[in-house]
């Protein structure tokens, strides 16, 4: 499907994003995201920031991304400069810029499994078997975790980081899932389209409470909260920075 239908058959589910309890227990009775998609005028400094926190992205490839944050931005109430260039730059950074809404997990070397995992596999004979088998180390890693069942469910690939900021493990799609409307299996795989990408991402900001340290500019709560650590900081600070300054604040 090319992104324009995909766009058009997608529904606003960020339009109910603003009404989201920042918790786990989603409740079950959420608006339904099957609303007419949401119409609304691009702001060239959207696109200006998008550009700025991903120099390397093509312009058209940044209007398409504009065009499906514009309306979804502004129901989520992410409508002021910070709000929009913290959430552009980190969204930046979790994609690889823009470029992949999905986890990467495949590795050509035992010794970056190593350093990724070092708990998980203390050798390089250990992480061997798992060189370029990103499924299996997903089931592996993420076994017994953030909801998932043992490595032979399937769950650690099943629900390995999707979306723009990628959440993670049963519990996270369990709760978007109820979000959205739709079942389990379906959000998962809706996380990696770029509609379900941007819902996904505007869900996990909503439960994170993130626009609190966006309007404080503090980017390192904001990294702490969205990658548990610091990993990428520098790297998050100049995109949400060079975001921001797009949108012609400093």
């Amino acid at each position: 499907m090319s992104f324009a239908a995909s766009l058009r058959r997608s529904a606003v589910a960020a339009a109910v994003a603003l009404y989201l309890p920042a918790r786990r227990d989603m409740p079950r009775n959420m608006p339904s995201p099957d609303l007419p998609p949401v119409t609304a005028k691009v702001n060239p400094k959207l696109t200006a920031a998008l550009r700025a926190a991903a120099p390397q992205l093509p312009a058209a490839e940044a209007a398409k991304w504009a065009a499906l944050l514009a309306p979804r931005l502004a129901a989520a109430n992410l409508a002021t400069p910070r709000r929009v260039a913290a959430f552009v730059g980190q969204c930046a950074v979790e994609s690889d810029y823009f470029t992949n809404v999905a986890e990467n997990l495949r590795y050509s070397h035992a010794a970056r499994i190593c350093a990724v995992w070092p708990t998980r596999f203390p050798t390089t004979a250990a992480a061997a078997v798992y060189v370029n088998a990103p499924e299996a180390l997903a089931n592996l890693v993420y076994a017994n975790r953030m909801g998932n069942g043992p490595p032979d469910s399937g769950d650690g690939w099943r629900f390995r980081g999707l979306g723009l900021i990628q959440i993670t493990g049963r519990d996270e799609y369990t709760s978007f899932a109820r979000w959205v409307g739709r079942d389990l299996e379906d959000a998962a795989h809706w996380a990696a389209t770029p509609e379900g990408a941007v819902s996904s991402a505007l869900w996990f900001w909503a439960w994170k409470s993130l626009n609190a340290p966006a309007d404080a500019w503090d980017i390192i709560s904001l990294t702490r909260r969205i990658n548990g650590g610091l990993t990428g900081l520098a790297d998050r600070q100049r995109a949400c920075n060079a975001a921001l300054a797009a949108m012609g604040e400093t």
